[in-house]
């Protein structure tokens, strides 16, 4: 049995939208690196010590690992959901099943729901009171760019049942973004979701790919991922930016999909993909 189709009715979510949380050592350059590839940020605080982030579709925020409280290390990137209200999210993710937990920062109500096998994934409501941070005019976002958070996945359809109850499903468009098959073995799956919210990809897993991060804290054990993105943007016109940037990027040919090809500025790899037309 296909587990994508989930017998339980559609949750009227209110919208939500990928949004991994990136420790680093370096947090004023990844954020200048995340502006190279066509993000703005609308808050931010500390000399750039932190900083969230918005695309065309989909956001990122960026924590320096000076100021972590859990013990998280440089590139270490929690998978996170960014909602405009955390009560009106968990109410509705109550109804179709999900175990939420809510409460109060200085910054607004937050939360956390159960990941596919019992992993935490947060849960960040829309800052409107900013207390001392910063805030920025996010018109300047590049339509193009969409924000992927990849999860290493042994069971695909499980991990897609869980996205799909939360609006993120699988498109058609396969061989143009690189959902097929490698070896005969399916290796990837892009799941969307509406709007502006971004993509969960699921990826097979990798050597050095963890699935949650222990954080020792009443938050548990916070699912991970890896960054990624999709773009419109011609793939050779993006690499010559981002290089010229000071980040060398390369355009590179797989059996299944072209892609950009980058290093973050924590050391770590990180692919941009096409988006297909919607």
């Amino acid at each position: 049995m296909n587990r994508d189709a989930d017998p339980r009715p559609s949750l009227a979510l209110p919208p939500l939208a990928v949004h991994p949380l990136r420790f680093t050592a370096d947090a004023p350059a990844m954020i200048a690196f995340l502006r190279a590839l066509g993000m703005v940020p609308v808050v931010t605080a500390g000399a750039d010590a932190f900083g969230q982030l918005v695309s065309g579709a989909g956001q990122v925020m960026i924590h320096a690992t000076s100021g972590a409280d859990s013990g998280a290390r440089a590139a270490d990137t929690d998978l996170c959901l960014a909602v405009p209200e955390t009560d009106a999210a968990a109410a509705a993710l109550r109804e179709g099943g999900f175990a939420v937990d809510v409460w109060d920062e200085t910054y607004g109500r937050q939360g956390v729901l159960e990941g596919p096998v019992g992993e935490r994934v947060a849960l960040n409501e829309t800052q409107r009171d900013l207390y001392g941070y910063e805030g920025h005019d996010p018109s300047g976002a590049d339509p193009r760019l969409s924000v992927t958070a990849v999860l290493a996945s042994d069971d695909f359809d499980r991990d897609a049942a869980w996205a799909a109850r939360l609006g993120f499903r699988a498109g058609s468009a396969a061989a143009a973004d690189g959902t097929g098959s490698e070896g005969g073995i399916e290796w990837f799956r892009a799941l969307r979701g509406p709007g502006s919210a971004g993509t969960i990809g699921l990826h097979r897993p990798a050597e050095g790919d963890r699935r949650v991060r222990a954080t020792g804290t009443e938050f548990g054990d916070m699912l991970q991922v890896r960054l990624g993105f999709e773009t419109t943007e011609d793939l050779e016109q993006l690499a010559a930016r981002l290089t010229a940037a000071g980040h060398p990027a390369r355009v590179m040919t797989a059996p299944t999909a072209r892609s950009v090809h980058v290093t973050d500025p924590d050391g770590e790899h990180l692919e941009i993909h096409p988006r297909p037309a919607a």
